[in-house]
């Protein structure tokens, strides 16, 4: 019988090791993960951003800010697209409930009521971009956030953002926001295939539409009447809608309301596009988002 010595038994295991060594898969990190696929999207969309500083965001000034300078004290109407590298998650049109926000701005995107404390001291954050960079409102700005800095290695499936996903974010702070609820209404109208030369536009932004004058009694800002209606969000869905439903014009309902149906007399129909202002507003409703522009359709009823 042969034995083996020590000194073969030694070279046998280290011919294992280094064959071991050979067959070792190389792994990238998290980290280096996000930046190839970064660098790679900017490459493959010949994007001109700049990096942040010595974080891993890239950012490019779409239009520079004319506005007051940023503030994390104040609230600001925030519209965004934001849209995965790989194209799996797109909220890319700013006519979406979604791609909007308006809360003091040290918690975008997520709002206060998820965020808990601002998260504006945490270097890095693209908040801190949009400050620095963008500076003032009414300016918009491109960012590119690696995924460990949003939603991680889970991503967020309840909105179809998948693992890993680094985002594109294309964000526009406002502060005079008539213009932009203008431009929005009237692409609602065209969306709707409607003409708009058809619409009257009030010097409070209200476009309004007589569809039939009705032949009852007059409608004040203080009646009560009863009313078939249809309520649409800025992409045409409709969020509410009512049959031979009551409401009071002096208080029951939002003052677009109460300034449009008195236009028609009972027996008539009225379709208009509202601004927010004259709706819900920054804070929205149930299921209204902040500072949505609103399309209603009116008919009442001659009793």
């Amino acid at each position: 019988m042969i034995k083996s010595t020590p000194c073969i038994a030694a070279i046998g295991i280290v011919a294992i090791v280094s064959l071991m060594a050979c067959s070792k898969k190389e792994y990238q990190s998290f980290e280096e993960l996000d930046n190839a696929n970064i660098r790679a999207y900017i490459e493959k969309n010949n994007l001109t951003v700049h990096q942040y500083k010595e974080t891993d965001l890239f950012y490019q000034v779409l239009e520079e800010g004319t506005g007051s300078p940023i503030d994390y004290t104040e609230k600001y109407p925030v519209v965004y697209t934001v849209k995965s590298l790989d194209g799996v998650y797109n909220a890319a049109d700013t006519l979406d409930a979604n791609s909007r926000y308006a809360d003091f701005f040290g918690y975008f995107p997520f709002g206060s009521s998820y965020a808990g404390t601002p998260t504006v001291e945490r270097p890095g954050d693209f908040k801190e971009v949009i400050r620095d960079v963008l500076q003032h409102t009414n300016g918009k700005i491109r960012i590119i956030v690696p995924s460990r800095l949003m939603y991680g290695r889970k991503g967020l499936p309840s909105l179809g953002i998948p693992s890993n996903a680094s985002l594109d974010y294309v964000v526009t702070v406002h502060d005079n926001f008539t213009n932009y609820e203008d431009g929005v209404i009237q692409r609602m109208i065209a969306n709707a295939s409607l003409n708009i030369d058809e619409f009257t536009k009030r010097e409070d932004g209200i476009y309004y539409q007589i569809i039939e004058q009705g032949t009852g009694d007059a409608i004040t800002a203080d009646s009560t009447v009863t009313v078939d209606y249809t309520l649409k969000d800025p992409e045409g869905n409709v969020l509410d809608s009512g049959t031979d439903s009551e409401f009071s014009l002096a208080g029951g309902v939002i003052t677009a309301w109460s300034k449009i149906v008195p236009l028609i007399n009972k027996g008539g129909k009225i379709r208009f596009f509202t601004p927010s202002d004259h709706a819900y507003g920054r804070t929205g409703s149930t299921n209204i988002a902040p500072f949505l522009s609103l399309d209603f359709e009116v008919e009442v009823k001659d009793e």
